[in-house]
């Protein structure tokens, strides 16, 4: 090879060397993507080795209402709050058992009860539930919940007596309450009472004008909301 030929290739090599190397901030960011993904991988590692998972709202409520009864074994509203808890964690049977506590010292109490009784359908022990809420119901007719709960299942099974009997009482005091009211207003469309159902259909609306159950029933009655 000759001097002249030697500097050709040097030159060709040369004119070559920008377009053959890598760009000095394309590098660095190859590096940075490594670091990143090797860090992600030896947190996921870490994590499934200590099998560290992020805890939920019901997680910590679970926690701290344990905690609020292992600090207070003997206070009732202590229970009733980790019996709630556990409940909102689906761990239905644990709630009732939690309630059971409650009632075994005051037989009579309102949120225990009612609690229970919707753990109960939960858990599809409805007859059970059935009984715990007209527990709730005898001792105050006009509680609100428990006489919807009790409605909504007996709209379910087409029990229409049975629904006026728990519901009303509760739809008399509470006529704000829709849900009450489109109930009743169910079960006298059922019963054959159209100027009694359209009555509770409209006071349904009154108060939710947008409710759809309301309107219709009130359509399947041929009158105007």
């Amino acid at each position: 090879m000759t001097q002249a030929d030697a500097r050709t290739d040097t030159e060709r090599a040369e004119a070559r060397a920008p377009e053959d190397l890598v760009p000095a901030w394309l590098a660095v960011l190859v590096l940075l993507l490594l670091l990143a993904v090797v860090g992600v991988a030896g947190y996921a590692i870490r994590a499934r080795l200590t099998d560290t998972r992020p805890q939920s709202a019901a997680d910590i409520a679970l926690r701290n209402a344990q905690a609020n009864v292992d600090a207070h074994p003997a206070d009732p509203q202590a229970r009733l709050d980790l019996g709630f808890a556990k409940q909102q964690a689906g761990k239905y049977a644990e709630a009732i058992a939690e309630y059971d506590a409650v009632l075994a010292k005051d037989p009579g109490n309102a949120a225990a009860l009612y609690n229970k009784g919707m753990a109960l359908f939960q858990l599809k022990d409805s007859k059970q539930a059935e009984e715990v809420l007209w527990k709730l119901l005898k001792a105050e007719p006009t509680h609100a919940l428990a006489a919807k709960a009790l409605g909504e299942y007996y709209a379910g099974k087409h029990q229409y007596r049975s629904l006026v009997v728990a519901v009303k009482p509760a739809a008399d005091a509470r006529p704000d309450m829709a849900d009450l009211q489109y109930l009743m207003g169910l079960a006298y469309e059922n019963l054959d009472h159209k100027d009694w159902a359209t009555v509770r259909y409209r006071e349904a609306l009154k108060y939710v004008p947008d409710m759809p159950e309301a309107r219709a029933g009130l359509e399947r009655l041929g009158v105007k909301p």
